[in-house]
């Protein structure tokens, strides 16, 4: 995807956000897992106010109540997913798709997360998916998902500052 292909979709999907919520999620001991999680370490204090950045490790769902309290407008997760794609590859899904990845690090799947919080809260949520190399105990971030978070930092706070 390229650099204005994903920053299109992300601008078409964040019309006109009252409050915005970016979760990350993913393990920090497993690699390429993490990748979610560090997108949000590398945003903090770079975007606007009005985006809540949480990082939640694999339980995304011990969020709820605090996604309550903030009352997003848009929710954009970001975590590691198998997409059968080269590694680094960025993916936006639809929450109605989401069902078709593989996504296996976490307590719950994601799809129950997301379905909750839709049925819930009036809110619309994506995830994006980024293509893991290795989700091996104890390695850091691969070179090729390096590349990914650089990138993908770089379009969400350009986004986040102009909607």
């Amino acid at each position: 995807m390229t650099y204005e292909e994903l920053e299109n979709k992300l601008k078409k999907f964040l019309n006109k956000p009252k409050k915005v919520a970016l979760i990350g999620v993913g393990s920090e001991f497993r690699g390429d897992d993490y990748v979610g999680m560090e997108i949000c370490k590398r945003l903090k204090g770079k975007i606007p106010t009005k985006v809540a950045i949480i990082e939640s490790g694999t339980s995304p769902e011990n969020f709820t109540g605090k996604l309550r309290r903030i009352k997003p407008s848009h929710i954009i997760i970001i975590d590691a997913a198998d997409m059968n794609e080269q590694p680094g590859t960025i993916r936006i899904v639809d929450s109605s798709n989401i069902d078709g990845l593989s996504i296996s690090t976490h307590r719950i799947p994601l799809s129950l997360f997301i379905n909750y919080l839709e049925k819930n809260m009036d809110v619309s949520i994506v995830l994006i998916g980024i293509q893991p190399k290795s989700k091996v105990f104890g390695e850091p971030l691969s070179p090729d998902l390096e590349k990914a978070v650089a990138y993908l930092s770089k379009v969400l706070k350009k986004v986040l500052h102009e909607v």
